[in-house]
């Protein structure tokens, strides 16, 4: 029995001894496709930053998927999008609602950092991840390197905190009187949601995911052909209430599939904006990995990812992507929806899990880019040897940034 039972655990072994063999030699390709980019505290310098500027230039669209959270990213984003600004790049792509973004970029113009906490102390003013402090910053720093510009930043999600100030500028706009009724309840369950959440700090009370959409259908039912921006406010607030109704309801790929495509038809209406009036901008995207992966993404939707390479190449250009991790064993920030504060906690997306092949080549002592393009003849199909993290990565992305010793991101002071 003993011999039996040695006998079958042969192949078991044998195959973990080839992926090892696999993943050993796919860190040593790694490590001959990496390049230094430094980080002083103040400006980034190196060959890999020559790299990913070089990159930039020739493409249409630069995509960051990052892990929420990290100091330095925003930074880097910063530091790169002031820069790039002289080569054509007019759009910052954020992960906050259209009209979201439309506030923020008239806060940033306004007064910079100082108007997004001016901004935030109104109840409802504060989106997610944009009360802290480094990507508050980035805002501030992309605004400015654009002064004249009616508008640099281009929201493309939905909108999870900040109904209240969309709902105060839809009460603004002029309308059916039909409408004034189903407006005031929608705005009335927003403000007792909110309410109890700050009541109880329980965050299922945040409208976002507690809200009735059928409540903005009553108000878009009685407002026949709205203001095009009043529009894509019902548009976004509808929209988050029916994609949070489906993960409430345990459904999360209905949910994430709503989202996705929501993300796809809100940067097709930018863009077809844009392009109607001027040539095609270049622009920069800033979102989490999982919507500007290539290809079938971490929830198994298709999202921006997809979408951006093949507008691309109708353009006759490109797209270029990079992936930002935090090192092993370093923090990022990460939202407490009790307290909507961030606190400093082990990577919550994950995106490093199943990727040590590829982490394990970053240096120790600087952040580390990859270049992922030849080693994919390397990884082929790639799931059995090394993984369907490794082979979405290396096939779904450009470049695999690593911040090792990454920070956590602060929080910003306001009111």
């Amino acid at each position: 029995m003993v011999l039996v039972s040695s006998l079958l655990a042969l192949p078991g072994a044998a195959a973990l001894a080839e992926t090892k063999q696999a993943l050993n030699a796919l860190t040593e390709a790694a490590r001959k496709h990496r390049s230094r980019l430094n980080d002083d505290g103040t400006v980034f310098a190196g060959p890999a930053l020559a790299k990913l500027e070089a990159a930039a230039r020739e493409s249409q669209f630069f995509l960051i998927g990052e892990e929420h959270g990290i100091a330095e990213n925003p930074k880097l984003a910063a530091q790169l999008f002031a820069t790039l600004v002289a080569d054509g790049y007019e759009k910052l792509v954020i992960e906050v609602s259209p009209p979201m973004a439309a506030i923020l970029d008239a806060a940033t113009r306004a007064d910079g950092v100082d108007g997004l906490r001016h901004l935030f102390a109104s109840p409802g003013g504060e989106p997610a991840f944009f009360g802290m402090q480094e990507e508050a910053e980035l805002l501030a720093t992309a605004r400015a390197a654009l002064p004249e510009a009616a508008e640099v930043f281009w929201g493309v999600d939905y909108e999870v905190a900040s109904d209240r100030p969309l709902l105060r500028q839809l009460q603004a706009f002029d309308r059916p009187a039909d409408s004034d009724a189903p407006l005031s309840v929608l705005a009335a369950a927003s403000d007792a949601a909110w309410t109890r959440y700050d009541d109880t700090g329980d965050p299922g009370y945040i409208f976002g995911f507690s809200g009735d959409p059928a409540l903005v259908r009553a108000v878009e039912n009685t407002w026949p052909g709205p203001d095009a921006r009043a529009a894509w406010i019902l548009d976004t607030l509808r929209s988050t209430l029916e994609i949070n109704q489906l993960w409430v309801q345990g459904r999360a790929w209905q949910s994430n599939m709503h989202r996705a495509g929501l993300l796809r038809s809100n940067f097709l209406r930018h863009w077809r904006s844009a392009t109607r009036d001027g040539g095609p901008p270049k622009v920069m995207v800033k979102l989490g990995g999982n919507h500007v992966v290539r290809g079938k993404n971490m929830t198994g939707t298709f999202d921006l990812g997809t979408l951006l390479p093949e507008i691309a190449a109708s353009e006759g250009s490109r797209s270029v992507s990079v992936l930002v991790l935090p090192g092993p064993e370093s923090m990022v920030a990460v939202l407490n929806p009790a307290t909507w504060s961030y606190e400093p906690k082990p990577a919550k997306d994950r995106y490093a899990l199943g990727l040590e092949g590829l982490v394990d080549a970053a240096f120790t002592d600087a952040f580390t880019l990859i270049d992922l393009a030849p080693l994919r003849p390397m990884v082929g199909a790639g799931n059995e040897k090394y993984g369907t993290p490794v082979a979405r990565v290396v096939h779904g992305f450009d470049m695999l940034l690593v911040m090792s010793q990454s920070t956590p991101a602060s929080e910003l002071a306001h009111d």
